[in-house]
């Protein structure tokens, strides 16, 4: 059952088209489905009993990547995302979501992670700092942690890694909705990390976005700082225990993920590690807290052929800037956009450039 405060965003988003534009997805497919107002109006012919909840609409509710783009440019304050993920429980209750998505979720039972795989272990002893790697960069992207734990090395920081590292719940709950069992993933990520009592540095900004700000309202907070590993190396650079490289005369604009950019507006330590590692920046079109998505690992999972659209739809902007290096931090990202590399471009890990 949607809750009223879901039901009130969807019945004023149904009136709305000023963040149609904004859609990633819409963007691609062109079709108006997959806008927040269509969704926001299916939901309300729901609630007066004017159509039933079926697959059609479940699909619908999946085929967004909860970039929060449209939360972003709303005037009004109102959230499509809260609405979205609420249909998401609907769906999975209900029977109704599509099989891809109930494929992931089985994985997770079985696995601990959506990809249904072994992790790559990167479990250490340190006394610094707890190193959060996440389930994408463990599984997808294991090069993208590695060298952050490197470069952590190199700056003197002794790096503690778990050797069964538990879920964060974000993947669940992007698939699901903010339910039990993504409380409960929730509550064994935080006693791990709290058991070990060094402040934490989270690789995946979509890791640190639900420790930092939805842990604390399900009563599981992280009791020791958490730190986007992009703001801590930020501060190394600053402190010039990484140090600057002489210039490589070529040109790079950064990609903003879409939680460092509209859940933390954390725009500058991904620019100073660039710069560090002696790159000449542009802005790209669509930077910072206006940053087009370039989709999600578990929306990549689970809608491969749309995120793939919309990976090769953020390296068109990308063209448009006259670089020739797209500059990273995040492995979603970094696994969203491998696969559709423009000839002569080249995607680059900001960790591995920095060693």
């Amino acid at each position: 059952m949607i809750s009223q405060n879901a039901l009130h965003h969807a019945e004023k988003c149904r009136f709305c088209w000023m963040c149609r534009h904004l859609c990633p997805i819409q963007r691609q497919t062109g079709k108006e489905i997959n806008t927040p107002r269509a969704k926001g109006l299916l939901l309300s012919m729901v609630n007066k009993e004017t159509q039933s909840f079926d697959k059609d609409m479940a699909q619908a509710m999946y085929e967004c990547v909860l970039c929060d783009a449209c939360t972003n440019n709303c005037a009004t304050g109102y959230q499509p995302p809260v609405f979205i993920r609420e249909a998401r429980t609907e769906a999975v209750v209900n029977d109704l979501a599509p099989e891809t998505v109930i494929r992931l979720i089985d994985n997770i039972l079985d696995t601990g992670n959506i990809y249904g795989v072994e992790k790559t272990s990167f479990a250490r002893e340190g006394t610094d700092v707890l190193v959060y790697i996440g389930e994408v960069a463990a599984t997808q992207v294991p090069e993208m942690a590695e060298n952050l734990l490197l470069l952590l090395e190199k700056a003197g920081i002794s790096a503690k890694v778990l050797e069964n590292e538990p879920a964060s719940g974000v993947m669940l709950g992007d698939l699901i909705g903010y339910t039990e069992e993504v409380f409960l993933q929730a509550k064994t990520c935080a006693e791990a990390i709290n058991k070990v009592g060094l402040p934490v540095v989270v690789l995946n900004s979509y890791d640190a976005e639900i420790m930092k700000q939805r842990y604390p309202m399900w009563d599981c907070e992280v009791k020791t700082e958490i730190i986007t590993a992009t703001s801590y190396i930020y501060d190394l650079i600053l402190k010039e225990r990484i140090k600057s490289k002489k210039a490589k005369g070529i040109k790079g604009a950064c990609h903003d993920d879409d939680r460092s950019a509209r859940s933390f507006f954390e725009f500058d330590p991904i620019r100073a590690m660039a710069k560090a590692a002696g790159y000449e920046l542009e802005e790209m079109f669509s930077n910072k807290k206006m940053a087009k998505s370039c989709g999600t690992a578990v929306s990549k999972a689970y809608m491969p052929e749309i995120i793939s659209k919309v990976a090769a739809g953020r390296w068109e902007d990308f063209e448009r800037s006259g670089c020739s290096a797209l500059l990273i931090a995040n492995p979603e990202a970094y696994l969203c956009l491998k696969e559709s590399i423009p000839e002569g471009k080249c995607l680059v890990d900001l960790y591995g450039a920095l060693l």
